[in-house]
């Protein structure tokens, strides 16, 4: 009985060694047949932030629709006016006057037009307009205003 006795403990042993293959894996979910949500995104009317890249320009001095006129800056014999078009409403090209005044009757304008850049809603475009007026001298602190704001299709 000694003989079967070790022969079913190692039996046993090289049983316990044994391997029936691989655990069974659990069931993986099937794949979601949903697409996933759409999210929009669109510009917040009214937002006060400025677009990136025009911090340093200081405060809106003049808004007229979707263009906003910061304080003007000397440039020699011109004053350059920063400008920020933000759009709104549908896809559209820009076209922006801008008027500058200063004390003794100095008036310069100066005009800006997007038309490669077609602008959506929320879209921005930060830029400048350099306006001078012939045989002057800018004022140091002119009023800026923005004459007009036309949007078109194409």
């Amino acid at each position: 009985m000694g003989a079967a006795m070790a022969g079913a403990v190692a039996l046993a042993v090289v049983l316990a060694g044994c391997d029936t293959g691989p655990a069974p894996k659990a069931a993986e979910p099937a794949p979601s047949r949903t697409p996933p949500p759409v999210v929009h995104q669109s510009a917040t009317p009214g937002s006060t932030a400025p677009p990136p890249g025009t911090e340093e320009w200081g405060p809106v001095v003049a808004l007229k629709g979707d263009v906003s006129a910061y304080a003007a800056v000397p440039d020699g014999n011109k004053l350059r006016v920063p400008i920020v078009i933000v759009g709104s409403g549908g896809a559209y090209f820009y076209d922006v006057t801008l008027r500058v005044k200063g004390p003794n009757g100095y008036e310069a304008t100066g005009t800006f037009s997007t038309d490669t850049v077609r602008l959506r809603p929320g879209d921005s475009l930060p830029t400048q307009v350099t306006v001078s007026m012939p045989g002057r001298t800018p004022p140091e602190q002119p009023e800026v205003e923005i004459a007009e704001v036309k949007q078109r299709v194409g």
